[in-house]
């Protein structure tokens, strides 16, 4: 593939999912990939962070390690982070969007929050 001019590095940048799987979601989760190789965010209920194993474009997490806070969504949180562990590649796309893939066709797409 080409790099088009628009499309970005995905380090640095404060990320909101936008959909698991192709399928809209309702609930807040974010991420941001640091230079060091270190990823975090919010997920519905908890902070979180993890390590990438591997260098980008490639994906590995290293364990997630969130906090302990209870909220009515920690079903959507165990899916989200069941799904992040599972991805192996992310890409930002032409449209500005970080696309999270897995070896078997499963995807998490983010949107930036750039425009604040």
């Amino acid at each position: 593939t080409t790099t088009a001019a628009c499309a970005q590095d995905p380090v640095g940048v404060d990320w909101r999912l936008v959909s698991v799987d192709g399928v809209a979601v309702d609930y807040r989760a974010t991420l941001r990939i640091e230079a060091d190789g270190t990823l975090a965010g919010k997920a519905p209920c908890n902070n979180w962070s993890s390590l990438n194993g591997a260098t980008l474009p490639e994906l590995k997490l290293q364990g997630i390690r969130a906090t302990r806070m209870a909220c009515d969504r920690l079903a959507d949180e165990a899916a989200f982070f069941a799904a992040l562990e599972a991805m192996s590649r992310a890409e930002v796309t032409e449209g500005g969007q970080l696309v999270l893939t897995g070896p078997e066709g499963q995807s998490l797409e983010f949107g930036s929050d750039a425009a604040e």
